[in-house]
Formats: C-alpha cells, structure tokens, sequence
C-alpha cells in the first residue's frame, strides 16, 4: 500500500498495491481490494467494500452500506447515500439500505447514488446522473432521474 501522510487510515484490511491520495478518510472496517487507487479527498465509510482493480477518484464519499465489486470507475466527486429519510438527530438504522455497484461498472462525475440500488455489471452511468432505482447490466443510463437509456 502506498499512502500520502496527510490520509486518515484506521482500517488494515487495504490490498497490495493499492494507492491513497492526500486528504482521504478511511473509516474502519472498510475493506479495500488490490491494485486500487483511490483519489484525494475521497471518504470511505465504515464497513464499505471496494473490489479489486477499482479506481475511485477525488472528492468523492462512499458512505457505509456501499460495496463495490472489481473493475468499477468512480468518477469525481461522486455521492452516495444510506438514509432514504433523513433527518437530524433521530434513529436512522430502519431506514438504512445497502448500495451494490456490480463488476465493471463506470460512473460518471458528479453522479448522486440514492441507497438501496444495485447497479449492473458492465453498466455506465452518464455524468451529472441521479440514480434512484436499479439499473441493469450491460447498459447506458443518464439522467435526473437516471434511465435505461441503450444497451452496450
């Protein structure tokens, strides 16, 4: 693992090879694969997975509930959620819902991920995208909302 001294790590689960840029947070018990890079000011919740071979670029936050399987493009500044209501202080954990981005998959900068969604394998999801139900392998979505829109 090669990490800038500025990046909060408290996790020991980060594979060979793997890089970390300034600024990121890593949260414990999130668990990295080899051979990812993963940009500047990226947050890692607690308990997400990322796969291997997996690039996640700057300024993006992967909150706990989110996995990420191998070969998968996170671009800029990429946003999920894990509350499908959120509101200050109360009880959220009836409310959690995990989010699962398949093997292969791209998703465009800016893109916000709403919990509860499984994107498919091999699937691109357009920039500036707001995803808010499942999209299927093999296929292009963009949009606000986000649909199928061909597939590969």
């Amino acid at each position: 693992m090669n990490y800038h001294p500025t990046a909060i790590i408290e996790t020991n689960v980060i594979g060979k090879n793997t890089q970390i840029w300034a600024f990121t947070h890593i949260c414990a018990g999130a668990r990295i694969g080899d051979n990812c890079i993963i940009g500047e000011g990226v947050y890692i919740g607690p308990n997400v997975i990322i796969g291997n071979n997996c690039k996640i670029q700057n300024h993006t936050l992967l909150y706990e509930g989110v996995s990420i399987e191998d070969d998968v493009f996170i671009g800029p500044n990429v946003i999920t959620t894990n509350d499908l209501y959120p509101k200050a202080g109360s009880d959220w954990r009836d409310r959690f819902r995990e989010t699962c981005i398949k093997k292969g998959s791209s998703v465009g900068a800016n893109t916000t991920i709403i919990c509860g969604i499984t994107i498919g394998e091999n699937t691109l999801i357009g920039a500036g995208s707001v995803v808010t139900k499942d999209m299927k392998a093999n296929s292009v979505c963009y949009g606000n909302p986000c649909i199928h829109k061909r597939n590969k």
